[in-house]
């Protein structure tokens, strides 16, 4: 008697339903559902990968369901091992879900690597999601990319001072779609001027690979400016705006 190859599911977050029309993958709650409804019940091995937008939380009811069904022996789970999420003081994020940034690492001198990992209640995911991942989480990683390795890489060199971000241009080439699966982030440093410690500049190219092709890729040319310079800048333009507003805004003498 042969003995049955595994049944394969990939399993993303419900956000991601409209992927999810392909018959190996699933949401969590249409995958709970399948449980529910039995469709395991003859399957001697099953393997659950992991896409984007699962949590701990996820998992746990997903486990709870195979363990009244009788069916956790049956069953491998392949979680992710992207790594721990990039810290807020790194990302600049206060909500975890909106921390695009897992796993990151130096593998050379200017190169860094990462895991993109997409939360189900990502930010960016709530008004508007298709069949793949929109194109302004990939900008959105590959800006939270250059915050997070200039933190942790470069500016702690100087930890008596305080910087801001800003970007001076992003250019960026969508190669094919990028889905709400496994998905890595290369980062490579192009040049670096750190010569004024005030106002640091970098060439930067992200690129997105997903089954060790790439998808996409974001060139920028970005600054970290000393924050106590950058905000006398922000008051300099606000006055100046607020000075032409205002003569927009004064009525026409009559006559």
């Amino acid at each position: 008697m042969t003995q049955q190859s595994p049944l394969t599911r990939y399993i993303v977050g419900d956000r991601f339903e409209p992927f999810a029309t392909h018959d190996t993958i699933r949401t969590v709650s249409r995958f709970v559902a399948d449980l529910r409804a039995d469709r395991h019940r003859d399957d001697t091995s099953l393997v659950l990968v992991e896409g984007q937008g699962l949590t701990s939380f996820d998992w746990d009811r997903i486990r709870d369901e195979l363990d009244r069904r009788g069916l956790a022996d049956r069953v491998r789970i392949r979680e992710s091992d992207a790594g721990c999420l990039c810290r807020q003081t790194e990302t600049h994020k206060h909500r975890e879900c909106n921390v695009l940034i897992a796993g990151l690492d130096r593998v050379a001198e200017s190169r860094f690597r990462a895991a993109l990992r997409i939360h189900n209640d990502q930010e960016l995911l709530l008004d508007h999601q298709g069949g793949h991942v929109q194109g302004m989480v990939v900008l959105e990683a590959a800006r939270q990319m250059f915050v997070a390795v200039s933190e942790r890489y470069y500016l702690s060199r100087r930890p008596e001072r305080h910087y801001s971000f800003v970007l001076d241009s992003m250019d960026s080439k969508f190669l094919t779609f990028l889905f709400p699966l496994a998905a890595a982030i290369e980062y490579e440093v192009l040049s670096a001027d750190l010569n004024d410690p005030a106002q640091l500049s970098f060439d930067v190219q992200v690129t997105f690979e997903q089954t060790g092709l790439p998808a996409a890729t974001v060139r920028m040319v970005c600054g970290a400016l000393d924050s106590s310079a950058l905000a006398q800048k922000e008051r300099r333009g606000t006055a100046r705006a607020l000075r032409v507003l205002g003569r927009e805004m004064d009525p026409v003498p009559a006559g």
